[in-house]
């Protein structure tokens, strides 16, 4: 699928759960979690075709986003201001 079918896809179903109506909280769980899984799968198929890389991990060293290098180092934290 294109990135414009799977963005197309994503408003649908956001559309589609908004006129959704509920009778009940265990309904109204039970289709939250199947909407969330389901944008969740659209997105992992969007973000590689629109080219967002992955989100950095926190750990330290060396990295590569695109043609940038950088890298990630631990700072200690600032004291607390106490007024």
């Amino acid at each position: 699928m294109s990135a414009h079918v799977i963005a197309t896809a994503i408003e649908e179903e956001a559309a589609a759960f908004c006129r959704r109506r509920f009778h009940g909280t265990a309904d109204y769980l039970e289709a939250k979690d199947e909407h969330c899984k389901r944008v969740a799968a659209l997105v992992r198929q969007l973000r590689p075709l629109i080219g967002v890389p992955p989100a950095l991990s926190l750990g330290t060293g060396r990295r590569q986003s695109g043609r940038y290098q950088f890298e990630v180092v631990a700072r200690a934290r600032k004291a607390a201001a106490r007024a």
